[in-house]
């Protein structure tokens, strides 16, 4: 599965959320796992790529964005996740 599927595709994080207000933990897992695996990379060359980039741009901004439909758990797991996600990517500031 992309990147961008892992999120935003068919049977992303995304759309677990939104379709059927669960927080899939394996494909969280996945997609952490991506952002570390690219760090040294993306460091490496200073640049994200386009279309990781716009992922990551979308999966934050729908992250933040909450849900009047999620229980207070499913909201702090969801804070959580935007906090991890954040720190991963602050992480080519060093």
């Amino acid at each position: 599965m992309s990147f961008s599927d892992m999120i935003v595709g068919e049977s992303g994080l995304l759309v677990e959320l939104r379709c059927h207000n669960s927080f899939n933990e394996k494909i969280y897992t996945d997609i952490i796992n991506y952002l570390n695996k690219q760090l040294s990379e993306w460091k490496s060359t200073g640049f994200i790529p386009v279309a990781d980039a716009v992922s990551i741009f979308n999966l934050i901004d729908a992250l933040s964005g909450g849900s009047q439909f999620w229980s207070e758990e499913m909201e702090l797991r969801v804070e959580d996740a935007v906090f991890e996600i954040q720190e991963i990517i602050s992480t080519l500031e060093e």
